[in-house]
């Protein structure tokens, strides 16, 4: 069978077309007002704007609304209403934060002084060690006072 049409994405349409549409599946009979969605098939829904004046074109993963094109990746309030996702069990949410928790706990971590193991296997760490505040400069180097 040979693709004539291929959406990429949802495009949303006009209150005209969609009445067209309407009628078309209707027969030819007119809808005498317009609904604030119509569900073409399980996947696919056409959901009227806030303003009324166009039919935005949903599915359960896009939709055409402008909150779908600003946050891309994230399904907008039209998918979430007509495609509800299921919920997730105690059990799963457990799951998922207790893998976020080893997740953590794996990484690499910035520390502000390196452990006594790797302090001691610097070369010339010994050298380096605090001077007291009572610790003051001569001419010969330091001297305590």
């Amino acid at each position: 069978m040979k693709t004539i049409v291929q959406i990429k994405s949802p495009v949303t349409q006009t209150v005209e077309a969609v009445q067209q549409l309407i009628a078309y599946f209707n027969h030819g009979q007119t809808p005498e007002e317009m609904p604030s969605f119509y569900r073409l098939s399980g996947e696919l829904v056409l959901a009227q704007s806030k303003k009324g004046d166009a039919y935005y074109v949903t599915t359960p993963k896009s939709c055409s609304c402008p909150a779908s094109v600003y946050n891309p990746g994230k399904p907008c309030k039209h998918s979430r209403k007509y495609f509800p996702q299921p919920q997730k069990s105690r059990v799963e949410l457990e799951a998922e934060g207790e893998a976020i928790l080893e997740a953590h706990h794996n990484t690499a971590k910035r520390l502000a002084r390196p452990p006594e193991d790797i302090r001691a296997s610097l070369p010339g760490w010994p050298l380096h060690k605090p001077i007291s505040l009572t610790t003051r400069r001569s001419s010969s180097g330091l001297s305590a006072s």
